[in-house]
């Protein structure tokens, strides 16, 4: 369970587990020159939630090789990574709905699949016609999921690899700092919500197969009925089908398992309720609660630490 009130030992604005020191940067701050700089610029670039910016920084910061400013670093890179990731997640379709909508047009696949057998095989045209304009029907609801999971998947795969490198990230600040507790508290927490991840992933990937699958089988059945039924009894629309299939067989962006293709920044998607019991509560982005934010240049938690 997440702590209340605070999300991986976040660091608060005022008040909360961990307190920023006082104090303000300038408006229009130097380039950074040193790793100290390079940090810094980081840290505050991920207070103000530029974390595409952020991360280059505390990264170049880390490749200094600075032993003093090498933890502090991972642990603000694994917050912004898991950052990140959150809000990949809100690109795609919720997990849970999505997979619930899928099962139910996968169940209703079946149902079309079995009228279209069962009138295959007493070969009585009113019952022929009827299922192939059912399948139809279908095939379109069965589309439509498809490209829910899909979304769904590419956004569960991209917020997985954030969250697996933020893991890392915190694993390493405890490897070089053995006293460092929050990152080891964060990194088991990230561990938890990775592992509710990877499950709703699993249930899209199988149930993305389980969907082309069935696909392919209604698409069998319609063909086999087009070809037993005359052309004057086919539903209106009914010749440009074949072609509606073909255009569909195309394959448009990432399959499942493959890389996620390019975020798309600004288009942000409702979490659902039950998301946002598990991912979202208590990582509130508003003014009085910002992203979580680790050590800056002012003093750290850490007294062992020197000041910046």
């Amino acid at each position: 369970m997440i702590r209340p009130g605070h999300f991986l030992c976040a660091y608060a604005l005022s008040g909360g587990l961990i307190a920023l020191a006082g104090g303000t940067a300038p408006n229009e701050p130097a380039p950074p020159a040193t790793p100290r700089e390079f940090y810094n610029a980081g840290t505050l670039k991920l207070r103000e939630g530029k974390l595409r910016e952020a991360e280059p920084l505390l990264e170049s910061a880390l490749a200094s090789q600075q032993e003093s400013l090498q933890p502090v670093a991972l642990y603000n890179l694994g917050l912004v990574r898991f950052s990140q990731g959150a809000e990949e997640l809100k690109k795609g379709p919720p997990g849970r709905p999505t997979l619930a909508a899928g099962q139910a047009a996968s169940q209703r696949t079946d149902q079309a699949i079995r009228s279209a057998a069962e009138a295959l095989a007493a070969d009585d045209l009113h019952k022929m016609v009827e299922a192939y304009r059912r399948g139809r029907g279908q095939r379109r609801e069965l589309k439509a999921a498809m490209a829910a999971v899909r979304r769904a998947l590419e956004a569960h795969q991209a917020t997985l690899n954030k969250w697996q490198r933020a893991g890392g990230d915190f694993r390493s600040a405890v490897e070089l700092n053995r006293t460092e507790a929050d990152a080891r508290y964060n990194a088991a927490v990230v561990d938890q919500w990775i592992a509710k991840l990877v499950d709703t992933l699993r249930e899209l990937q199988q149930l993305a197969q389980a969907m082309a699958d069935q696909k392919r089988d209604l698409g069998d059945k319609m063909k086999q009925l087009k070809g037993k039924v005359p052309a004057p009894d086919m539903p209106p629309g009914a010749t440009g089908d074949d072609e509606d299939e073909e255009e569909e067989d195309q394959p448009k962006g990432p399959q499942p398992g493959q890389q996620e293709g390019p975020s798309r920044e600004g288009e942000e998607l409702m979490v659902s309720p039950e998301q946002a019991g598990w991912l979202l509560e208590g990582f509130r982005l508003d003014a009085q609660r910002r992203l979580p934010m680790g050590q800056t240049q002012q003093e750290p938690r850490n007294r062992n630490r020197p000041t910046w």
